[in-house]
């Protein structure tokens, strides 16, 4: 089964590897990544991030806590679910056109890539479509270039493991109650979606993240526990 700790050992295997040798880097990547990791992008590529889960033993007792409730959960799962069929329906779930969706008590965060204008605001249109949505926040990066090529494929796996190192490290890291953040990552660049308990830990998520080997921008979407916007009627 293809899981979170499967990724973060692949992840390690192949950093020793680009390590040992970096004038190698490129054609061991190419090489890793076809023998191995190339079927983990297909896996995922239909993906939506509701959440993470971290289960297992010797992990930070910040764990237990979890500002977002079951309902509210569910409710996220239901937005990801009806926003990725109306994404796969219209053409912006596909090798050209790939938009993410990220879901976090009603807001929505989109990334990914499309090589359209109309491809992202026909993204943003769609989302507002589906119920209870409070928020959309639109990260879509629009490159009019053509096809995709196989350096976007080598770079959407090199997110892939970007976010997989940044969630261990949330999850070993004290006072940080991982459960209540999502992160996605495009191009190097970090995008964190969720709530802190206060400024100290939305500032320590923060930092966890930019200090990651490949990480070249953190752009926070991170809200206070006492935000009006948590408040619904």
């Amino acid at each position: 089964m293809v899981n979170l700790k499967n990724i973060i050992i692949l992840y390690i295997n192949f950093k020793t590897l680009i390590l040992s040798n970096p004038n190698a880097k490129k054609m061991k990547f190419i090489r890793f990544f076809k023998k191995i990791l190339l079927p983990l992008i297909f896996t995922f590529s239909l993906s939506s991030c509701v959440e993470t889960i971290v289960v297992g033993t010797g992990i930070s007792g910040g764990l237990a806590y979890r500002e977002k409730t079951i309902k509210d959960t569910r409710t996220d799962v239901k937005i990801a679910t009806k926003i990725g069929v109306k994404f796969i329906k219209n053409g912006l779930k596909n090798p050209g056109n790939s938009v993410d969706i990220t879901v976090n008590e009603g807001r929505v965060l989109l990334t990914g890539i499309v090589r359209d204008s109309k491809k992202a605001k026909l993204a943003q249109d769609l989302s507002w479509k589906v119920k209870d949505i409070d928020e959309v926040i639109d990260e879509i990066k629009i490159k009019e270039d053509g096809k995709m090529t196989f350096a976007d494929i080598g770079s959407a796996l090199y997110d892939y493991l970007i976010t997989a190192e940044i969630e261990t490290k949330f999850a070993l890291a004290k006072n940080l109650r991982t459960l209540n953040y999502q992160i996605t990552t495009v191009d190097n660049e970090v995008y964190i979606l969720g709530v802190a308990i206060n400024q100290e830990e939305m500032d320590r998520a923060i930092d966890i993240a930019s200090r990651v080997r490949g990480v070249a921008k953190v752009v926070n979407h991170i809200i206070i526990a006492n935000d009006s916007r948590r408040t619904k009627e």
